[in-house]
């Protein structure tokens, strides 16, 4: 069998062509025939409830652990001065009812659940 050049360069263009196409598609690509619902994850549905709250206190509580500089479970007005807990500082006095100038996050979070009555 004998390859002419015109039979050859036809063989490399056409395997080119299909090399491209297939670069070219998405590789999480499901195919035409998966409904459209299917096809993208459906989006989470924002908290609420009982969720949201536990959010919100993790949230807090990791703020609280990042501002707590001498990792004593506690801190000073000073220390939720610096971390931005705009909060606590304008409620440290009613925060802190042992007046040991120090809350600890159940101190907060004893208060927010008596503000919340």
């Amino acid at each position: 069998m004998t390859i002419t050049p015109r039979t050859f360069f036809s063989a490399v263009a056409c395997a080119l062509l299909s090399l491209n196409a297939c670069a070219q598609t998405p590789a999480n690509h499901q195919g035409p025939y998966l409904p459209p619902e299917l096809r993208t994850p459906a989006p989470s549905k924002p908290a609420s409830g009982q969720a949201l709250h536990n959010e919100a206190m993790a949230k807090l509580k990791q703020r609280f652990d990042q501002a707590d500089l001498d990792a004593d479970r506690s801190i000073t007005r000073e220390e939720a001065k610096r971390a931005g807990l705009g909060f606590i500082d304008a409620n440290f006095d009613d925060i802190d009812v042992s007046g040991r100038g120090k809350v600890s996050f159940d101190d907060v979070r004893k208060f927010l659940a008596q503000r919340g009555k």
